[in-house]
């Protein structure tokens, strides 16, 4: 009796670590005040690059010249220049102008680092804007987003901007 106990025993403790280690895992908050500088500041660097791209005269390809791109960001806005633009042309139409954004978000994703920040603009009709990027460490932006969320309810936080990585 006190055998199957034991094997009982054994056998639920394998299942419960089993359990526990190909659960899913949760990415972690960064806690703003200890973010990297260094990623801090490539972080504002590429997004002031990407607000400056969405007024500039040639749109997304105005990224490329970048020393920060992975090749599919890279590949996406080549494969896709028509689909950025017309985003671009309908983002500055719906949001109007930027007039400034801060960092309030951090996730911890392994190598991807994502980097969420909120936009002010000059319209009254959004309730939220969020442009959101992923960082990798080694390699530079990996993709980026732009999320509305309408006063009206008719959005609600849709990206708007081609999926760059498929």
């Amino acid at each position: 009796m006190k055998r199957l106990k034991k094997g009982t025993s054994i056998f639920l403790m394998i299942g419960l670590l089993f359990t526990m280690s190909c659960g899913p895992k949760e990415n972690k908050n960064i806690p703003l005040e200890n973010l990297d500088p260094k990623l801090k500041k490539t972080g504002s660097v590429i997004v002031k690059d990407i607000l400056t791209s969405i007024t500039h005269e040639d749109g997304a390809r105005y990224l490329l010249d970048k020393n920060y791109m992975t090749p599919l960001v890279y590949g996406g806005i080549m494969r896709y220049t028509d689909m950025y633009n017309e985003a671009y042309a309908m983002i500055t139409m719906t949001i109007g102008k930027v007039l400034t954004y801060s960092l309030f978000q951090v996730v911890d994703k392994g190598i991807i680092k994502t980097m969420r920040y909120k936009l002010v603009t000059d319209t009254d009709d959004m309730k939220f804007i969020e442009l959101k990027i992923d960082v990798n460490i080694d390699y530079g932006l990996a993709d980026y987003y732009l999320y509305l969320t309408s006063k009206d309810g008719f959005l609600q936080r849709e990206n708007v901007l081609p999926k760059a990585v498929k």
